[in-house]
């Protein structure tokens, strides 16, 4: 077997690991990873075998979404528990996107879905029974004009409270309406209680940011199209719980499948109205 070599040039390097030189020259430059050896005459960089290695194990926690600094003090550390904790952590910030990732194609297949349809809203129109099932929302709830760009404000607000407390978001946003916002005689007035909220990952209820949410049976029907005629759908779904012998066990929700998020056109939403019964 021929001598192994001891040191390589950073073009040599460049060849080997698969990595731009001008990469390399930014981690010298940041210290992530100093060359071995620098010639004093020529200012040529020259990197140590051992290092091949570092840049192989660099590209490794950069893919796993690793920040330059975070890759950093991870290499420059001997402390195993540290190193593992911070790996775990990776780990389940990976789960998150695998979940947030599936969550958002299910959405674009309902989308796909939906606009494979034809509208035929009165002979399509289906009331049913439901289970809606317990989970925790992170959620926001204020007095307000019960009005588009409201909604608007109230709902960039609640991402932003999410974004902050680094919760994870599992499903569509909701709307709870806690007085007469959907009124049969659509009466007008300044203030509505409204609480918009969306489900999170966690399991826990914290005061004023995370509550639970469902363990009760609900009538709901779809509402396609704009939130301008929501007010039919809910006087179909009231007209058909009183028919029936129900009794309305507590306040009106809109399920957020396909919104502005989704598309542009309002005529493409669809809407889950769904109202607690006993």
């Amino acid at each position: 077997m021929g001598k192994s070599r001891e040191f390589y040039q950073i073009g040599e390097v460049s060849k080997i690991c698969n990595i731009p030189i001008k990469t390399l020259r930014y981690y010298d430059e940041i210290e992530l990873l100093i060359p071995r050896r620098i010639d004093p005459d020529s200012n040529y960089r020259y990197y140590s075998n051992d290092q091949l290695v570092l840049v192989l194990v660099i590209k490794h926690f950069k893919e796993a979404g690793f920040s330059l600094k975070e890759i950093k003090v991870l290499l420059g550390r001997e402390d195993l528990e540290y190193n593992t904790r911070k790996i775990n952590e990776k780990c389940i910030e990976i789960d998150n996107k695998i979940n947030d990732l599936k969550m958002l194609k299910e959405k674009l297949q309902f989308c796909i879905k939906e606009s494979k349809k034809e509208k035929k809203k009165h002979e399509d129109f289906k009331i049913e029974i439901k289970e809606i099932p317990i989970s925790y929302i992170a959620y926001l709830r204020s007095k307000g004009p019960c009005t588009i760009e409201e909604f608007t404000v109230r709902y960039c607000k609640l991402i932003s409270l999410v974004e902050r407390n680094n919760f994870h978001i599992t499903k569509n946003a909701m709307a709870i309406y806690y007085d007469d916002c959907i009124d049969f005689e659509e009466k007008e007035k300044e203030e509505y209680d409204i609480e918009v909220c969306i489900a999170v990952s966690e399991e826990r209820e914290i005061k004023g940011l995370v509550r639970k949410f469902g363990g009760f049976k609900a009538i709901t029907a779809i509402h396609y199209g704009s939130y301008d005629n929501m007010i039919d759908t809910y006087r179909k779904i009231f007209k058909y719980i009183y028919e029936n012998g129900f009794e309305v066990y507590g306040e009106p929700i809109d399920n957020y499948l396909v919104d502005i998020i989704n598309t542009s056109d309002e005529e493409n939403y669809v809407t889950e109205l769904i109202v607690p019964i006993k």
